[in-house]
């Protein structure tokens, strides 16, 4: 199962997918309020979606995955391994927040207030820059732009309400908890979802592998598939062994 990001969809795997290894199943769902799913009255609780996510397992006969996900998504699959390990096979926790400094908390609050009074196109052009090097968004402005008009059709309030997840979240020690073998992977350059914060992660959970991934930043199942894609292979074949790169 892939869990998408923050104001995304399903369609962000859009490069990732091919590249994986043809033996898997793939269940891609969408957040309630984005993508193709409908948007609930508010409020919406981690709770709400760990809830959703186990409705989508269970309506597509499936007792146990191995979960893959980014950003927001990596904080939903850590809260779906502590409230229902038997669900839960493997994680893999791309560019994932956790531990954030005053500042970084501070960052995260500012943000949440921008999703809240703007909208998301403007907002998914402002971010190219977060997501993206420089040199990426040069060579390819068609990739850039279709993660930009899947930002860009999110609905606002579904956007608001699990932005505000993210910007909140703090799972403190309890990523200790989790049971199942983990990769961990983020790139060097994230400014949002830090080396540091993977690093903290690979620390707290006992069975786990950590790649920070050279150069890039936050999209980099967007930017490199293949590499990212070589990663998930090779510990889903591999995860008996932890081990740290």
């Amino acid at each position: 199962m892939l869990l998408h990001g923050v104001g995304s969809s399903s369609r962000t795997w859009w490069r990732l997918v091919p590249a994986l290894d043809e033996g898997l199943r793939l269940v891609l769902p969408d957040y309630r309020g984005h993508g193709d799913s409908e948007a609930p009255e508010p409020p919406y609780r981690p709770d709400h979606i760990v809830d959703d996510i186990v409705r989508v397992l269970d309506a597509e006969g499936i007792g146990a995955a191995s979960v893959i996900g980014f950003s927001v998504g990596a904080l939903f699959a850590q809260q779906l391994a502590l409230a229902h390990p038997e669900r839960v096979n493997a994680l893999v926790l791309l560019n994932s927040i956790a531990d954030r400094t005053p500042q970084e908390q501070l960052r995260a609050l500012s943000r949440w207030a921008d999703v809240r009074t703007r909208v998301p196109g403007d907002l998914a052009r402002s971010s190219v820059e977060r997501w993206f090097t420089s040199d990426f968004a040069r060579l390819e402005p068609a990739v850039v732009d279709v993660e930009v008009q899947i930002v860009s059709g999110v609905d606002p309030v579904g956007y608001a309400e699990v932005y505000g997840i993210l910007a909140t979240a703090d799972l403190g020690d309890s990523p200790a908890r989790i049971a199942c073998p983990t990769l961990i992977v983020t790139g060097e350059n994230d400014r949002g979802s830090t080396p540091r914060m993977s690093r903290t992660l690979h620390e707290l959970i006992p069975d786990s592998r950590l790649h920070i991934v050279p150069d890039l930043q936050h999209y980099l199942h967007v930017e490199d598939p293949a590499r990212l894609a070589a990663m998930i292979n090779d510990f889903l074949l591999t995860r008996d062994t932890p081990t740290a790169l």
